[in-house]
């Protein structure tokens, strides 16, 4: 995954001993994986749609350049086709969950970039032609935190030592 992808500290969570413990009594995390998977992406498409990060905070608004750049879409943050937001997957492993895009433009509007970070065109213009500000469509939001949680304990108490 090229793109940009989470990683998830989970050292001081109660999902880190969920977790450990479900590893334990079954020795494969991967089904909880995939609906913990499935679950992130159905919440950041409904943040996606709030146009906020996951600490709730809202993105940053469109410049009135890129608005009149945009034939379509004009006012929504972050979509211009959707294949941005379209482009978030999973992928999981016994032991690993990754969540994020293969757009490598998504670390773009993740972290940002300041005009002409990138170097320069063959003309000599910046890339990016302006500042673009962090929009941090990755992460997880303290509910997410709850809901994951819950997912793992549920697992738990389906399986049998």
């Amino acid at each position: 995954m090229a793109g940009a992808r989470i990683t998830i500290d989970v050292n001081t969570s109660p999902v880190l001993d969920a977790l450990n413990e479900l590893l334990r009594r079954t020795g494969d995390l991967e089904p909880a994986f995939e609906k913990i998977g499935e679950y992130l992406l159905k919440s950041h498409d409904d943040r996606w749609r709030r146009e906020e990060a996951p600490d709730g905070s809202k993105w940053a608004a469109l410049s009135p350049a890129t608005k009149a750049l945009k034939a379509k879409n004009a006012d929504k943050i972050l979509v211009l086709e959707g294949d941005l937001r379209g482009s978030l997957v999973y992928q999981t492993s016994h032991h690993s969950l990754f969540f994020g895009t293969n757009k490598v433009y998504g670390a773009v509007h993740q972290f940002g970039a300041e005009q002409g970070e990138f170097g320069r065109t063959q003309r000599g213009g910046p890339i990016p032609w302006g500042d673009i500000p962090a929009r941090p469509f990755l992460g997880l939001s303290d509910e997410d935190e709850m809901e994951i949680a819950e997912i793992v304990r549920g697992y738990l108490a389906n399986s049998f030592d």
